[in-house]
C-alpha cells in the first residue's frame, strides 16, 4: 500500500499481535519500543480460549501449546480445606482448556511472527510526544522528529506517558494490592492440569500455576508461584525475612507448597508486581488509538490481560479489513477507530466491571467480604447457571451480565477446531 506507515508504540502482546495482523493485511508498520533489547522474561500468564483463538488466527497456536501447560480448572480452598472455587473449562465446552505459559514464550512467538510479516521493529526508541495534523501524525523523541505516520497505535502498557496526551477523558488508579511471584521448576509430586489457590479470608492468597517450558529449556517444566500482598507491606515483608513468610505459606497451603518453598533461599527470587485500573471515555483521538493495558488495564483476578490484548489486535484487524475501498485511498482513521471502539465496548465494559467487583473479594482486609464471597461462590458452583456464568467469564466469552455475546463468539472465544489443539 502507498502512503505513510502506521506507527505502533510498545512491543508487548498488544503491539506485536496488532503489528503482525496489519502487516499481513498489506500495511507498512513501524513498531517502536523504548527497551534497547527485547528479552524473553516475565511471569507466567494464563491464556484463555479467547486469546488462544487469536493465536490460532496468527498461526502461533501450535508453537505456544507445545511449550505451554494445559489448565483444566481453577481450584481454590480455604485455609481449613473448604472448597471456595472450582471452575472447570469443560463446563463451557468439552475439550476446552486454558494454557499456562511463560510470558517470554508468548513474546518470542509474537516477535518472530511480526518480523516474518515484515514489521519494522525498532528498539531503544523513546517516543516522548506526538503532534496531529490534518493528513498525518508526527512522533518525536524529546524535540527530535522520528517520522510522519498515517496513524498511531499506543500499546505501551499501563504506565503509558503518551496516553495522557490524548484529548480524551481518562482515569488511572493504582491498586493498593500487588503480588509476589516466582518461576520455579515443577515439583515431581505436583498436581497437573489445575491452577491451584489457597485463601485465608480476603487477605492471604497463595497460588501455583503450571507454566510449561521455554524455547531455551524445553526439557524443564516450570510452575508460577504467587503470593498476594499489599504494596504498603512489601518493605515489612522484606524486613521480616523469608522464614517468616514461608511459615505463613505453610500454614495456608501445607505440604503442597513445601517443594517450592525449599527452592527459594533469596528474597530476590520473588518479584513484586503492581497493577492499576485504567479507564478511558473512548479509546481514540483522531489518528491515535490506545489498545491493550494502555487502554483498559485491570486487576489480574480474572487473568484477562494478555487475552484482552490479543482480542484487541484481532478486532482492529477486522475493522480495518472491513474498510473496503477506504483502504485503497484516504482512510478516515477517526471513523475506523470509532468502529473499533463500538466493536469492543460491551466486551471490555463487562470485564472491567467484573474485575472491579471481584478484586476486593480476593484482595482486601474485609472479613465480611470473605464470608459473602464464600457463600456466593458455593451457591454458584452448585447450580448450572452459576457454573456457566463463571466459566464463560473465565474463558473470555461474555459481553454482559445476562448474555454471553454469542454473536461475537468467533472473536471472543475458542471456535472449537479440535485438530489445532492436538
Amino acid at each position: 500500500m502507498n502512503g505513510l506507515p502506521i506507527a505502533i508504540v510498545g512491543a508487548g502482546t498488544a503491539g506485536l499481535a496488532t503489528a503482525t495482523f496489519l502487516a499481513r493485511q498489506g500495511y507498512a508498520v513501524r513498531l517502536l519500543e523504548r527497551v534497547e533489547q527485547l528479552q524473553p522474561v516475565g511471569a507466567g500468564i494464563l491464556l484463555q480460549p479467547s486469546g488462544l483463538a487469536v493465536l490460532q488466527r496468527l498461526g502461533l497456536l501450535a508453537e505456544c501449546t507445545a511449550l505451554g501447560a494445559p489448565v483444566s480448572r481453577l481450584y481454590g480452598t480455604s485455609c481449613r480445606g473448604r472448597v471456595i472455587l472450582d471452575t472447570r473449562y469443560h463446563d463451557w465446552q468439552p475439550g476446552s482448556f486454558g494454557l499456562g505459559i511463560h510470558r517470554g514464550v508468548l513474546m518470542t512467538a509474537l516477535l518472530n511472527a511480526a518480523q516474518r510479516a515484515g514489521v519494522q521493529v525498532e528498539t531503544g526508541v523513546n517516543v516522548s510526544r506526538f503532534e496531529q495534523a490534518s493528513g498525518h501524525i508526527r512522533l518525536l523523541s524529546q524535540d527530535q522528529p522520528l517520522g510522519d505516520f498515517a496513524a498511531l497505535i499506543l500499546a505501551d502498557g499501563t504506565r503509558s506517558a503518551l496516553r495522557a496526551q490524548m484529548q480524551v477523558r481518562q482515569w488511572s488508579r493504582p491498586y493498593p494490592w500487588g503480588a509476589l511471584w516466582s518461576m520455579l521448576p515443577t515439583a515431581a509430586s505436583a498436581e497437573t492440569g489445575e491452577l491451584r489457590q489457597w485463601y485465608r479470608g480476603c487477605r492471604e492468597m497463595f497460588g501455583l500455576m503450571p507454566t510449561g517450558c521455554t524455547h531455551q529449556a524445553r526439557e524443564r517444566s516450570l510452575t508460577s508461584l504467587f503470593w498476594s500482598l499489599p504494596l504498603s507491606e512489601h518493605e515489612a515483608w522484606r524486613q521480616a525475612g523469608l522464614n517468616a513468610w514461608k511459615t505463613r505459606v505453610r500454614r495456608l497451603a501445607g505440604e503442597a507448597a513445601e517443594a517450592y518453598l525449599q527452592r527459594i533461599d533469596d528474597p530476590q527470587q520473588l518479584t513484586l508486581a503492581a497493577y492499576a485500573d485504567v479507564r478511558m471515555q473512548r479509546w481514540h483521538d483522531g489518528r491515535v488509538l490506545a489498545i491493550g493495558d494502555c487502554a483498559h488495564a485491570m486487576s489480574p483476578q480474572l487473568g484477562q490481560g494478555a487475552n484482552m490484548a490479543l482480542v484487541d489486535a484481532a478486532a482492529l484487524a477486522d475493522t480495518l479489513g472491513n474498510a473496503g475501498d477506504e483502504a485503497q485511498h484516504a482512510i478516515d482513521w477517526n471513523a475506523i477507530f470509532a468502529r473499533y471502539g463500538d466493536a469492543r465496548r460491551d466486551h471490555l465494559r463487562y470485564y472491567r466491571q467484573a474485575s472491579r467487583l471481584l478484586t476486593p473479594l480476593f484482595q482486601s482486609n474485609s472479613h465480611t467480604l470473605a464470608v459473602l464471597r464464600d457463600i456466593a461462590l458455593t451457591l454458584a458452583r452448585h447450580n448450572r447457571f452459576g457454573r456457566q456464568h463463571a466459566v464463560s467469564t473465565l474463558v473470555g466469552a461474555r459481553s454482559g451480565w445476562l448474555w454471553s455475546g454469542a454473536q461475537q463468539r468467533e472473536l471472543h472465544a475458542w471456535t472449537g477446531e479440535r485438530e489445532a489443539w492436538e
